[in-house]
């Protein structure tokens, strides 16, 4: 009789042959036996050989999701998971070998929890080749969990639960193209299933380039549209890019300990981010759609 898995690591991909590899490798070297855990890879209606290219991995599962949307494809692999609890990350991140065994620890030690958010580390591919303004930029503002988790958030690049939890709630909402991560990890922290950060639990990201950080800007924002039902929406998504806008230039000029050239190198993302949200509000507020990419 086999025993029971203990953890379905789930990955969605589109268009990602190179990065999957890379992020598969680093699941292998975990130090957790590899009878306790699956790896589940989801291909989201990839047009390039990315499909090809898992189903010959030996030791994954690899399935596709024709429904448009990361959260749609996480929905899938959850579906078919066997493990009791269930860990996300994408497929351009690169676990520590410790990462799983650490989120275990963490959901052992916290019981009733909803979401164990671990920590996120930024590197430059080597031939993603991001800027290093670009590397300052997500080093300050992005992906910060443990703020997240204070909030009742997580990210789904660093995120483990119970599989029977999220069943009960739901799961991810397939209509969301951005956010829904911190929508289902706030829909369970409503519903007394708290986020627990765990810090040692650490999966490494490779820094956006420029244009990167302003097309997740893009998709944020239309993710943010698709699921604002106000007859006030532009008017708020107008005052909150502002909001952000403001308080990541005070942040960057008062509440770091950046060098002043450093400061001024993250200003100019922070500006870029501002105009192209308010244009991207503008393109959707004339009746245009909001895209995946």
């Amino acid at each position: 009789m086999c025993a029971a898995l203990t953890v379905s690591v789930i990955i969605p991909v589109w268009n990602d042959s190179r990065r999957i590899l890379k992020c598969i490798d680093a699941l292998k070297k975990q130090t957790i036996p590899a009878d306790q855990f699956e790896v589940i890879v989801v291909d989201n209606g990839s047009f390039d050989n990315t499909f090809e290219v898992i189903s010959g991995i030996e030791g994954i599962t690899a399935v596709q999701e024709t429904r448009t949307g990361s959260y749609a494809a996480r929905n899938k692999g959850l579906s078919i998971a066997k493990g009791e609890f269930v860990a996300f990350t994408d497929s351009d991140c690169v676990p520590e070998p410790s990462w799983l065994e650490k989120l275990i620890e963490s959901a052992r030690s916290n019981p009733g929890f909803g979401v164990i958010a671990g920590d996120m580390s930024f590197f430059i591919d080597e031939e993603q080749k991001a800027e290093r303004y670009a590397l300052d930029y997500e080093s300050f503002f992005s992906m910060k969990q443990e703020q997240y988790a204070k909030e009742g958030a997580c990210i789904t690049a660093n995120w483990l639960s119970a599989k029977q939890v999220l069943e009960q709630h739901g799961c991810f909402d397939a209509n969301l193209k951005s956010g829904g991560d911190h929508e289902m990890s706030k829909r369970l922290s409503r519903n007394g299933f708290p986020v627990v950060f765990c810090k040692e639990a650490i999966v490494n990201h490779p820094a956006r380039s420029f244009d990167e950080i302003l097309k997740k800007r893009r998709r944020v924002i239309g993710g943010a549209w698709d699921k604002n039902s106000s007859k006030l929406k532009p008017i708020s998504m107008y005052w909150r890019a502002s909001k952000l806008f403001i308080r990541r230039i005070l942040t960057t000029l008062f509440g770091t300990k950046a060098t002043i050239q450093k400061k001024f190198s993250v200003m100019k993302v922070v500006i870029a981010i501002f105009v192209v949200s308010l244009a991207e509000i503008t393109r959707l507020m004339v009746g245009s759609t909001s895209s995946r990419s």
